[in-house]
């Protein structure tokens, strides 16, 4: 399936059940930007618009670049917190439409494993300004405590997500293209403590806005009451807390 369509069916779930970012990532790309009020932000794979908002609240103005219909709808529909500015853009990520040396920080949440980035690169340098940096990060679940049980009922489940596991641990996020690419400098990592408390209506929403269970998931009411019956285990008055390792990636590009 094309990337940019795998999350039509889960845009509804993903807008209302995914994790936010933490504060202090928002100050590590301000810190490693040189970011100040008003300064330009393009999310690149911007989804519902989570990490264009947060970017936004922060007082910057924030251009979204989405590709998938549904999820660019969500986005537009979502009022934007002030003080900063947002707009969104249907475009991909290796031609955004956007003009020359517009963007001071490309960020790239929960997204950069959707790109080929020798394709991507060319562009990138395009939109940034001479001392122009970027961003990716993502909300990595942790799979220890009750979120182990949670993930061998993915493993059951979903026949596309030991693939993704596989993936994810084998480096295939991009990470690694940055760290060992020599177009790429200056090349910083940082992790950030983040969680969810969830009732269950928002546990079954978050498992539905993972395209590996949208798309690999044959048995839904099979895998809804597993999904229910560990949450009736695992909660303590109604809730669960989701918990999730935020890694956040930083580099420049060489002149």
């Amino acid at each position: 399936m094309d990337p940019r369509e795998r999350f039509s069916q889960a845009a509804e779930d993903y807008a209302k059940y995914r994790p936010d970012y933490p504060d202090a990532l928002l100050r590590a790309c301000a810190a490693y930007a040189g970011l100040i009020p008003g300064s330009a932000v393009v999310d690149i794979g911007c989804g519902t618009g989570i990490s264009t908002r947060r970017f936004a609240a922060h007082g910057y103005r924030v251009t979204g670049i989405e590709p998938n219909a549904a999820m660019l709808a969500k986005a537009r529909a979502t009022p934007a917190p002030g003080p900063g500015q947002v707009r969104y853009i249907d475009g991909d990520a290796d031609h955004t439409g956007l003009p020359d040396s517009c963007a001071e920080l490309i960020t790239c949440a929960q997204a950069l494993h959707w790109f080929e980035l020798n394709d991507c690169v060319a562009e990138w340098r395009r939109i940034l300004s001479p001392q122009g940096a970027c961003a990716a990060f993502w909300n990595y679940r942790r799979d220890d405590g009750w979120q182990a049980e949670y993930e061998a009922l993915l493993l059951r489940w979903s026949s596309e997500y030991g693939d993704v596991r596989k993936a994810v641990d084998g480096g295939q996020d991009n990470s690694a293209w940055v760290k060992n690419s020599s177009q790429c400098i200056e090349v910083q990592e940082h992790e950030f403590e983040n969680s969810q408390c969830l009732d269950w209506p928002a546990l079954l929403g978050r498992a539905n806005s993972s395209s590996y269970v949208i798309h690999g998931v044959k048995d839904r009411p099979g895998f809804e009451a597993a999904l229910q019956d560990l949450f009736g285990k695992r909660q303590q008055n109604g809730i669960v807390e989701f918990k999730y390792r935020t890694y956040l990636l930083l580099w420049r590009f060489t002149p």
